[in-house]
């Protein structure tokens, strides 16, 4: 068994998701307070990955996590505002947004499993333990 070490917030619908894709999820209930923190760090760590991104495509996907700062990043790229808005209602209908203050602590999974890729490709996001 592989496990990662996540520590940050995650969608409301990652836990459904994990467990369609028998991924055991190590996890927490954030307060209030632990929330607000912790959509703070999520917003630091969301414009780094725009910072990162290189496509378009990439790019937008990262400004539908970051509506905050999305005004001045689309005129930065030339980005229609409605395009952003479109992809941020895509990823809450399948994924759901943050209310709820789940806080992903860690994950385990088989070493067969294909989602395995995603977390071992990035050691400095997804420390193996």
């Amino acid at each position: 068994m592989a496990k990662f070490i996540i520590n940050k917030i995650g969608h409301d619908k990652d836990l459904e998701t994990f467990k369609s894709e028998k991924i055991t999820v190590q996890y927490k209930l954030l307060d209030r307070l632990q929330l607000r923190e912790a959509l703070k760090s999520k917003l630091v760590e969301e414009a780094r990955e725009v910072q990162k991104a290189e496509s378009i495509s990439d790019i937008i996907a990262e400004l539908a996590d970051v509506l905050e700062v999305v005004d001045g990043i689309c005129k930065a790229y030339g980005i229609l505002h409605d395009t952003v808005v479109q992809e941020k209602e895509k990823h809450y209908k399948a994924r759901g947004g943050f209310e709820k203050g789940l806080y992903i602590e860690t994950i385990e999974m088989d070493e067969d499993n294909p989602k395995i890729k995603h977390f071992q490709k990035s050691p400095d996001r997804y420390p193996e333990i």
